[in-house]
């Protein structure tokens, strides 16, 4: 379990750096070029495989906290 936390962890502060230097003048790329770069972190394979363990039932995991009553019924 933490290594896929450890996983998610490094691609989120890789994207982070990719486009703080997208932002960054004597650094930028292309647009182009930062989705694609991000494009490939978050679809590493390890990244995957972190992703269909910590949260195998979500394509992508909702950035919207669940309510707690939603939290009950899912565990139901």
């Amino acid at each position: 379990m933490k290594d896929f936390v450890i996983a998610i962890t490094e691609a989120l502060r890789l994207a982070r750096l990719e486009i703080a230097c997208y932002r960054d003048k004597d650094c930028r790329g292309t647009a182009d070029f930062t989705i694609r770069r991000l494009e490939e972190l978050l679809n590493e394979r390890g990244v995957n495989e972190a992703m269909a363990v910590l949260s195998p039932n979500e394509a992508s995991p909702s950035i919207v906290p669940e309510s707690r009553e939603q939290q009950r019924q899912s565990l139901k």
